[in-house]
């Protein structure tokens, strides 16, 4: 199989699956299931066939509207991972899917959106213009909603949808203005053609489009201001928590600041306001998952302050550092979400203070839980240790100092949290209502696949390395050896092993720390409940926005469009009043007025 028919058949193939469906379930509806992990299955494969080589450019060209738009397939390392993740991590969450989804309303539905969101994260990456890449960033955003809202009978799950959708529209149209504003000043929508011409825009054009960019991967990734969204979206069903909010959707954020890294580099503050803003959404989202008891709040707030390491490293101009971690944490957090859905499918609960104990009714996820959580605070020879400390390595290289305090505060939350939460759900006080059953052989597979990716996915550093050196992009040439040599020797090493001791004694105080917040600090507990006041503030900004339309709604109703029919009503009534005096009654005063007409109609004609 060539590269090129492999790289259509894996753009494909998630899309033919997702049509497909809905008519196998007229008839068949118990092969539904099965029928998507067959689909998730192939298109997997495929993406781990492309990956083997490294081909380069777009080889596949597509007229879509002959003469005005031309669209193809890039496949290089950089599109490929995240086209990599999104077909492995959707094909095991499909596998997982057939116990924990077992039972549930509308299956052809979850299992027909849940292929069309590979699909369209895999045609955003594989992309060759901006114009494309919006197409399928939208399809992300559409499936994101409906799987989101999935349980739409609960009220939770449909505002949730409804939240994720609007927050994230707000990052889509800063994406929509910067290609616009590109497109506009080189007349292409590709890649290249619009990289080459960006040295020669203005720089408050050029500074406009890359605030596009920045405003776009925040809304999608869930950065700092929009990052609101994710922890709601945590009313979906938790296998999607593991696709789309951990492993897939979320990514393409940080995917589409890496791809356009050579823009942002030509704005002097683009790269800074991205460190600061990764920063802030690190140390914001550990914050938020130190105080939170609800098992998937606290996976989605550590998904946001990933997130914010990754958007970091893209600020530091280390596109490779931040894609390497991209990877891991997709393998560590798609683990994770999925050990809590096994949890919850057990116990009924969100709530960790209604688990503890559990290690003796699932040891095999508790063991998988806890490698997960390891390879999240960073242990070393763990997958989430060696990309999180190549991070680190290049802020201290690039000497951002105010982000690097921030990101190391965040690391130690991490160990707090990542501690606290595995202690407390598999090893603390039993406080469970009901026992326990067993999870399925089908939900645990997917989790030790994952554990042991844990520990193995970070040799693949080397084949990557060598991809990205190859295909032209910047990377520094590593193997895994070289790897662990410049790990263990580097200063962010130390840093990063201090942010774990500190992390751990925290752990240790948990309980004093507690007693302290809820005695000393009981507004901070109702702060960190409440995110920290930012829906608060952006229901009060919502509301003064609809109370100004509703203002405008009157103004323009009352005061100028009822103006205008008064107007009318007047100048109707004054006129008909004026025809009245004019009819007199004499036949004479008559022909009067009509002679008079005709000469003045006579004159404007003539003249």
């Amino acid at each position: 199989m060539t590269a090129q028919l492999a790289g259509l058949l894996l753009f494909l193939i998630p899309f033919a699956g997702a049509l497909l469906i809905p008519l196998v379930n007229f008839f068949a509806p118990r092969a539904v299931p099965w029928l998507a992990v067959l689909f998730g299955l192939a298109s997997s494969v495929i993406a781990f066939f492309l990956l083997g080589g490294t081909p380069a450019g777009a080889p596949i060209t597509l007229d879509i509207l002959p003469g005005f738009f031309r669209s193809g397939l890039l496949l290089d390392p950089l599109s490929l991972v995240p086209a990599l993740i999104a077909t492995w991590i959707g094909f095991l969450v499909l596998i997982y899917s057939l116990g924990y989804m077992k039972g549930e309303e509308n299956l052809a539905r979850y299992y027909a959106l849940v292929l069309l969101f590979i699909g369209g994260m895999v045609g955003m990456a594989l992309a060759d213009n901006f114009l494309a890449l919006f197409f399928f960033w939208e399809v992300m955003g559409v499936c994101s909603y409906q799987l989101i809202a999935f349980f739409y009978k609960d009220p939770k799950a449909a505002a949730a949808g409804a939240k994720a959708f609007l927050t994230t529209k707000i990052g889509d149209i800063g994406l929509l203005a910067a290609i616009i504003i590109l497109a506009v000043n080189s007349g292409s929508f590709s890649f290249s053609v619009n990289f080459g011409a960006a040295a020669g825009l203005a720089l408050p054009v050029l500074g406009l489009a890359a605030f596009g960019f920045i405003l776009g991967a925040a809304g999608k990734s869930a950065q700092f201001p929009l990052h609101v969204w994710l922890p709601d979206a945590m009313e979906a069903p938790t296998t999607i928590s593991a696709l789309i909010h951990a492993a897939t959707m979320v990514n393409a954020g940080v995917y589409l600041l890496a791809r356009v890294s050579p823009l942002l580099a030509l704005v002097p503050w683009s790269l800074t306001l991205v460190q600061w803003i990764g920063a802030i959404t690190a140390l914001l989202g550990a914050l938020l998952a130190a105080f939170s008891n609800d098992l998937k709040r606290i996976l989605a707030y550590s998904t946001v302050s990933q997130l914010g390491y990754m958007v970091l490293a893209v600020g530091m101009g280390a596109a490779f550092a931040s894609q390497f971690h991209l990877f891991s944490h997709a393998i560590f957090k798609g683990l994770l979400f999925l050990c809590a859905g096994a949890v919850i499918h057990a116990i009924g609960t969100r709530d960790i203070r209604q688990m503890g104990g559990l290690y003796k009714h699932m040891p095999a996820v508790a063991i998988t839980f806890l490698i997960g959580a390891m390879a999240l605070l960073g242990l070393p020879f763990l997958n989430g240790f060696f990309s999180k400390d190549f991070i680190l390595e290049e802020i201290i290289l690039g000497g951002a100092w105010g982000p690097l305090a921030l990101a190391l505060i965040a690391g130690a939350l991490t160990a707090f949290y990542a501690l606290r939460t595995t202690f407390v759900v598999f090893w603390g006080k039993p406080n469970y209502q009901t026992h326990p059953h067993k999870t399925p052989a089908n939900m645990v597979v997917p989790l030790l696949a994952l554990a042991l990716a844990c520990f193995l996915s970070w040799l693949l550093v080397g084949p990557l390395s060598e991809a990205w050196i190859a295909s032209g992009l910047p990377a520094p040439a590593l193997s895994a050896l070289e790897l662990i040599r410049v790990t263990f020797s580097s200063l962010a090493f130390l840093f990063s092993l201090a942010a774990i001791v500190v992390g751990f004694f925290l752990f240790l105080q948990r309980a004093r720390l507690a007693r302290y917040f809820h005695e000393q600090e009981p507004g901070w507990i109702r702060a960190t409940s409440r995110g920290l006041g930012f829906d608060d503030l952006y229901t009060w900004l919502a509301d003064r926005i609809r109370d100004f339309g509703v203002w405008v709604r009157m103004f323009w109703e009352e005061r100028v469009m009822e103006g205008i029919n008064r107007f009318a009503a007047w100048g109707s009534l004054g006129l008909s009043r004026l025809s009245c005096r004019l009819q007199t009654g004499d036949v004479h005063w008559n022909l009067l007025y009509v002679t008079l007409t005709l000469i003045v109609v006579l004159g404007v004609a003539l003249w």
